[in-house]
């Protein structure tokens, strides 16, 4: 086998297991759709209760949770 060769499939080798390792981490999980309907309501008592953005809310809440899942 040639040098060249050997390197190659050593390289290809580490990745592999480069990839396979960061398959074996625990993947980050989304924020469920109960814990954003919670979090939205939260924030739309907070902002007074005022109807009307409750997409709005849920854009916040789901980003607020999603941010902190990912931490």
């Amino acid at each position: 086998m040639s040098s060249s060769k050997a390197v190659r499939e050593r390289i290809l080798e580490r990745e592999v297991e480069s990839q396979t390792k960061a398959r074996a981490v625990s993947p980050v999980r989304d924020p469920s759709d109960a814990e954003v309907r919670r979090r939205a309501f939260e924030i739309h008592v907070q902002q007074g209760g005022i109807r009307g953005y409750d997409l709005d809310d849920w854009l916040e809440a789901e980003k607020a949770l999603t941010e902190k899942l990912h931490r």
